[in-house]
């Protein structure tokens, strides 16, 4: 059993959750559900049950619902359209990244890696994460979330079609970059609704002890 040793922990100041129901809420009260993503858990199963405390619901392994898929892609997408597209056009990036989300559903835990898919529902909007839990070293883990989040969770809608990164630094630990989409003219370019007003990744990187 792995003994993690924190130094990574709460995302600045949490809001407190008191109910398992989502309520609408802006980018500033998303901070319980990044601090669940900044806290130096030994096991995924405890990310996952601090996110459920926010309304996140996690998805069974195996294929996943193309609602889902198109939520999910969307953190793939903005990666290679803030970076080198390799000339890519975005509709192709896009169904790449069909492909690739529909893969994490799939994805078999081994003990350096372990994916889980969560939703939730805020009103009429559908929001995800995709957590990954990660051990490179014996004593080293990385969390990783990927949020994909609609315009409950995002107010307003940038100019371009995605905004520039911001970077955060927690205060004692951990970073989370949130990138604005305008999903109206990113649906218009790929001919097919888009319903992610913005994207929050997560990292934290903590020391643990080994089995």
């Amino acid at each position: 059993m792995i003994k993690a040793v924190a130094m990574a922990a709460c995302a600045s100041t949490a809001l407190a959750a008191t109910s398992l129901v989502a309520s609408a809420q802006t980018l500033t009260e998303m901070s319980a559900s990044i601090e669940a993503c900044h806290l130096p858990h030994a096991n995924v199963s405890d990310t996952v049950d601090v996110l459920a405390q926010q309304g996140w619901v996690l998805v069974p392994e195996g294929d996943l619902s193309s609602d889902t898929i198109e939520l999910l892609i969307w953190p793939q997408v903005a990666f290679y359209a803030n970076g080198d597209t390799g000339g890519e056009q975005l509709k192709a990036i896009v169904d790449l990244q069909r492909k690739t989300v529909a893969g994490f559903a799939k994805k078999k835990d081994i003990p350096q890696s372990k994916t889980r898919i969560l939703t939730r529902q805020i009103g009429a909007d559908a929001e995800a994460v995709l957590v990954q839990w990660l051990q490179p070293t014996p004593s080293t883990v990385n969390i990783i979330c990927r949020f994909a989040l609609s315009s409950a969770s995002v107010t307003g809608q940038g100019s371009k079609d995605f905004g520039s990164p911001v970077t955060t630094k927690a205060e004692k630990g951990g970073i989370w970059t949130t990138t604005v989409l305008n999903a109206d003219s990113l649906a218009a370019k790929i001919n097919a609704p888009v319903t992610v007003s913005g994207i929050v990744q997560t990292q934290a990187n903590f020391a643990s002890e080994g089995n």
